[in-house]
């Protein structure tokens, strides 16, 4: 009979406390398993984010340094261009202006000569004679000069 009490009221109530006690243990190594795994998930889907993450992040500097690139030769072209540009307006100045100073020269030697001849002659010329006088004066320097 004692066994009978012992089974019936400290048995019973201590396996059945027990066993409840081992479905909670069950229960939270499966919600803590349960619990891993979408941690696993979450963790594997972060770490192909981050990778995509990477992946544009190398694809913008990519773009960047190829617009950089691109910049560098459209400002190198430009500015090629613009230095030919002004050493052609140089070049054309210089031109112009030895040009002029030859005009100048040219016009000079020509009133020289009509003076110098005026002098020789003692009479002044005629628009002919000062045409002609003036023309072997200049194809003699100019000959002189090359």
């Amino acid at each position: 009979m004692f066994l009978f009490v012992l089974r019936k009221f400290a048995w019973g109530p201590l396996i059945e406390g027990l066993d409840k006690r081992e479905a909670s243990v069950l229960d939270n190594i499966a919600g803590a398993e349960a619990a891993r795994l979408k941690a696993e998930k979450m963790l594997a889907e972060h770490a192909a984010k981050l990778d995509k993450v990477q992946d544009e992040v190398r694809e913008i500097l990519a773009e960047a340094r190829r617009d950089a690139e691109y910049t560098k030769n459209d400002i190198v072209a430009t500015a090629q261009k613009e230095a030919e540009a002004t050493r052609q307006r140089a070049v054309q100045d210089i031109e112009r202006a030895r040009d002029q100073a030859l005009d100048s020269l040219f016009d000079h030697m020509a009133r020289c000569v009509n003076e110098a001849t005026e002098q020789v002659i003692g009479r002044a010329l005629t628009g002919a004679d000062n045409d002609r006088l003036i023309e072997e004066a200049l194809s003699g320097f100019a000959q002189r000069k090359h």
